[in-house]
């Protein structure tokens, strides 16, 4: 997994703009004790009946419906393992998050392509749906918010997907790890596609809106018949959750409030920063943003994200994600969960590059 490689090994820089997600949380910060932990999972080994129960609440559905497993990797893992058993291909979305597509391949799945395309702003049509499912895809796989664009699928638009998948009698799974930020900061409704319609899984974490990546807590979504079946899948790679986890997850649930504003300070000064630089930068297209704290940035004609990012991190100490992760080589993504000096000495520095790259 060449992108999970470099995320997890490439030279950190100053200004480090290559995340997706707000900072991590201070432990300090959920108010967590030692008395809110304990080692003992035996009794929940398909997670904590609070911690079940606390999802299933934030997304109103039942507790029967919600599995908490160890993070949104984990669950796409798990979901994919599914999709398999289904049939032999599965539709992913281009541009995508590379680990997907590499997972697909670890369990022999066939890929089918689902163009999003940056000229009609990463939008889906329901016909490129209707015919991966003819072409053979029992599962079709979308990220909302879109990873790496960040852009917005409604309820409405998914209710429509899911209806075109039924009808073909495909699964239509989504990841929604970012979704909540377009909840807490464009006006979204709290809302999860699990909700629409029985055909729909959806995975998610408290990592990228909630800033607990280090707890690995994930859920998946779904019908009953679909989470008793996915619990037989995770007794395969995991025999139980991780229990210190889990507690802190439910001191989290318990803490939402704080976290949430947490989130829409750092997404209201990253958007205040990002938008005056790039009213600047005339060369450079960006996207609408609808809640993530990263930003997809189409790249002047001839300039690849790659020799970007090369030439930031040798002569600027500054590092972005190059597009050609997600199949984008003329984009970098950007984070903007980063605080308001270091965001605008890095994007100033990025453009400094842009003008070396273009004279």
């Amino acid at each position: 997994m060449e992108y999970m490689q470099w995320a997890k090994t490439h030279r950190r820089v100053i200004y480090e703009l290559t995340g997706s997600g707000v900072p991590a949380l201070p432990i300090a910060e959920l108010g967590a004790t030692l008395d809110d932990v304990c080692l003992d999972s035996h009794a929940d080994y398909y997670g904590r009946t609070d911690l079940t129960a606390a999802v299933a609440e934030r997304y109103g559905l039942p507790p029967r419906q919600v599995l908490p497993v160890a993070g949104t990797s984990l669950a796409n893992f798990l979901v994919l393992a599914l999709a398999a058993e289904l049939g032999p291909a599965v539709a992913l979305e281009r541009p995508l998050y590379e680990p997907l597509e590499r997972a697909a391949g670890v369990l022999k799945l066939e890929l089918v392509r689902l163009d999003r395309p940056a000229e009609r702003g990463f939008a889906v049509d329901t016909e490129a749906v209707e015919q991966a499912a003819r072409n053979g895809a029992k599962a079709v796989f979308l990220t909302n918010l879109h990873n790496p664009s960040g852009q917005y699928l409604s309820p409405d638009a998914l209710r429509e997907l899911a209806g075109c998948c039924r009808r073909l009698e495909a699964l239509l799974i989504v990841d929604e790890v970012y979704l909540d930020g377009a909840h807490l900061t464009v006006g979204a409704p709290l809302w999860t596609a699990a909700g629409l319609a029985e055909n729909v899984i959806v995975t998610s974490s408290l990592t990228k809106v909630y800033g607990l990546g280090g707890l690995r807590v994930g859920w998946v979504l779904a019908q009953p018949q679909w989470i008793e079946r996915l619990k037989l899948l995770l007794d395969a790679v995991n025999p139980c959750n991780s229990a210190v986890s889990e507690a802190l997850g439910v001191r989290a649930f318990a803490r939402l409030a704080h976290l949430e504003e947490r989130y829409r300070r750092y997404h209201a000064e990253g958007q205040r920063v990002y938008r005056a630089w790039l009213r600047d930068e005339t060369t450079l297209n960006g996207y609408p943003n609808h809640g993530a704290v990263f930003e997809c940035v189409r790249l002047p004609v001839g300039v690849l994200g790659v020799r970007l990012n090369e030439l930031l991190m040798s002569r600027f100490d500054t590092q972005v994600v190059p597009g050609s992760f997600f199949g984008l080589d003329d984009h970098v993504r950007i984070c903007t969960a980063v605080e308001s000096e270091p965001l605008q000495e890095g994007l100033a520095r990025v453009s400094q590059a842009l003008r070396q790259l273009t004279a």
